[in-house]
């Protein structure tokens, strides 16, 4: 998955200590008043900005279809771009300009975040909105807002019901790269399938952040023929994952969108964004020119994640399990790192007692894998 890779020194850097201290300095996660020149508008632009195929089947598909949800709203003007390595700021430039656009939502800025802050600094009539959580939490442009969605629960749930699911006990998944928003749903999805049975190991392959769909086939294909037979995902698009697994005869679970037509057999579930209502809520608040928050976090307990439907080869009892679990997530009576929890060397990574939930730092700074979760090559 794409990662906001930037820091306070790279911030500071952009800005400059002065333009930082803006005259209306606004915390993140507090309200602020829309821009002025966007409110009234007959017409009003709203630009979205992909870091890759918006028909991925995956990352960028959940960004687009909660996109396409905004064309209900009245006087709304939706431009969609796709942007090609190194062309993010020049395709923001191009919907800030030429196209009019008074918000501009990014999918994944990664490092070019410092210059995209920079941008919406200089265009302050234009909100810019980011996906993803900022590492500074203190001050940023008036104009800029981000959404984060803790797609951690999502996986945990999907890794539960692959839990009831493994008759062999031995599930593979294929990831991205070892960074924390990735290990934190590579973890959750291990507690979950050891949730269901304690004997789950999880063999996971890192195919590195520019793997092509042919390059995640193959390492799901080494992990079905080294026995494992649940396969899932963590990485941008799952849909290869999901077509090995069909074609093997084993069971999967999905990613970001709804992949089940790519597994009518062997589907489970799987750990979806659900950004349409991060999406409809803020745009519609800007719109109306009333305040709106410039962070938006949470999981299930805000409607920004989801399971997909439930497959034809999840039984009873896993059904109920998973029902029941997500319930406490989402009402807060349950944390995905709930202490005492082991990494794969047996030392203690969250003490007994303690819960990590969604937003909290040391989530930020995971570098450990879970116990029963071995990394192997591809």
């Amino acid at each position: 998955m794409k990662t906001l890779t930037h820091n306070r020194r790279d911030v500071l850097r952009v800005f400059g200590a002065a333009a930082m201290l803006l005259t209306a300095p606004q915390a993140l996660g507090q309200s602020a008043p829309s821009s002025p020149s966007a409110l009234g508008s007959p017409d009003l632009g709203v630009g979205v900005l992909y870091c890759g195929d918006r028909g991925d089947f995956g990352f960028n598909q959940a960004h687009a279809e909660a996109a396409r949800a905004l064309t209900g709203l009245p006087g709304l003007r939706l431009e969609e771009r796709e942007h090609a390595a190194g062309t993010l700021a020049a395709t923001a430039e191009e919907l800030v300009g030429p196209e009019g656009c008074r918000i501009v939502i990014v999918t994944a800025a990664g490092d070019a975040l410092p210059g995209l802050l920079a941008q919406a600094d200089a265009h302050r009539d234009t909100v810019f909105l980011f996906s993803g959580a900022p590492l500074d939490r203190d001050r940023l442009p008036i104009n800029t807002g981000f959404f984060e969605g803790y797609l951690e629960e999502a996986q945990h749930i999907s890794g539960l019901v692959a839990g009831y699911a493994s008759r062999g006990k031995t599930i593979g998944l294929v990831a991205s790269h070892p960074a924390p928003d990735v290990l934190r749903c590579v973890n959750a999805f291990a507690l979950g399938a050891r949730r269901a049975d304690s004997a789950t190991a999880l063999r996971v392959v890192f195919v590195g952040e520019a793997a092509t769909p042919r390059q995640v086939a193959e390492a799901a294909r080494a992990l079905a023929d080294g026995g494992a037979d649940v396969l899932a995902a963590q990485l941008d698009g799952a849909r290869p994952v999901c077509e090995v697994a069909e074609a093997h005869g084993i069971l999967c679970c999905g990613l970001h969108t709804d992949l089940s037509a790519f597994a009518p057999q062997g589907f489970l579930t799987g750990a979806e964004w659900a950004w349409e209502k991060a999406y409809a809520e803020t745009v519609a608040l800007i719109a109306a020119g009333k305040p709106w928050k410039h962070l938006r976090q949470g999981g299930f307990d805000q409607g920004f994640v989801r399971n997909t439907a439930y497959g034809p080869a999840v039984g009873v009892e896993a059904r109920a399990h998973a029902d029941a679990a997500r319930m406490q997530l989402a009402n807060g009576n349950a944390a995905v790192f709930r202490g005492p929890i082991q990494d794969n060397t047996g030392r203690t990574v969250v003490a007994k007692g303690k819960a990590l939930r969604g937003g909290d730092a040391e989530l930020g700074r995971m570098v450990w894998l879970a116990d029963g979760v071995t990394e192997v090559g591809r």
